[in-house]
């Protein structure tokens, strides 16, 4: 009789700890998160552009996926390491997805009127006239994280076509804080909120299992975009829109490899 996934599993915990070696063919597996970051930098009240943004297609180290020129992509954007394939010797089965809206890190007042950037400079390197319309202070008003969830289809990538999976809003994850006047869209830009809205009320570890995981194979092609079908009109500085989010999607997986050292 074939030896289960969940078999092989235990019979390799069993081995390492009795004997301090794996199984011969069974090399590796384990579970890992991945995530990958888009940067919206729209200035308030100008709306955001449709059209496909793509990602899982720039790695750390490089730029690309939203931010500005002059700003690389580090692990905290993103920690895919495939451009837009699936890294040798990898398999995946992926077994949940989320997406979520956050706020890009922000920076200290100058004094001066301005802002002085913090070591990522993701802010400085904004072209000026956004920059002009963005307040990196404050949080995102729901408004804005609302209509930008309902508004984009995320979509799967693969060799030859892209599947649309559903609308951003349908794959929650926990919320920050958020006051009653922000959900109300009153909020002014001096007010002091303790978290950022994401998408969905607060609930701890709840997000989109997928009865059907999605698997990738080892060299495979592949990428997840948001796909914006209409502009997305989002509120002024004035009506408490920060001009900017960040939008990132994320799954964990189970993996097999093959350790080559």
């Amino acid at each position: 009789m074939p030896i289960s996934l969940k078999d092989m599993v235990s019979r390799q915990v069993s081995e390492v700890l009795r004997r301090g070696q794996r199984m011969e063919r069974f090399d590796r597996i384990r579970q890992r998160h991945f995530w990958s970051t888009y940067l919206f930098a729209y200035g308030g009240g100008n709306p955001i552009q449709s059209g496909p943004y793509e990602l899982f297609k720039v790695i750390s180290s490089q730029t690309g996926q939203g931010y500005p020129a002059g700003v690389t992509l580090t692990e905290r954007e993103t920690n895919w390491k495939g451009n837009g394939r699936v890294p040798d010797n990898q398999n995946f089965v992926i077994q949940e997805v989320g997406v979520t809206v956050m706020r890009p890190p922000a920076v200290k007042p100058d004094g001066q009127g301005g802002f002085t950037g913090p070591l990522n400079g993701i802010y400085e390197n904004l072209p000026p006239a956004i920059k002009a319309l963005v307040n990196p202070n404050i949080p995102i008003n729901a408004g804005d994280a609302q209509s930008i969830l309902y508004g984009t289809v995320l979509e799967m990538g693969f060799l030859t076509n892209n599947v649309p999976l559903g609308l951003c809003a349908d794959f929650s994850q926990s919320s920050g804080v958020v006051s009653q006047k922000q959900l109300l869209k009153t909020v002014d830009a001096t007010e002091s909120l303790a978290g950022d809205p994401t998408n969905g009320i607060p609930s701890a570890a709840f997000r989109r299992k997928l009865e059907v995981p999605i698997l990738l194979q080892h060299g495979e092609a592949m990428g997840m975009r948001f796909n914006i079908l209409r502009n997305i009109p989002t509120l002024t500085l004035a009506e408490g829109g920060a001009g900017w989010l960040e939008l990132r999607v994320d799954w964990w997986a189970t993996e097999s490899f093959v350790e080559l050292s």
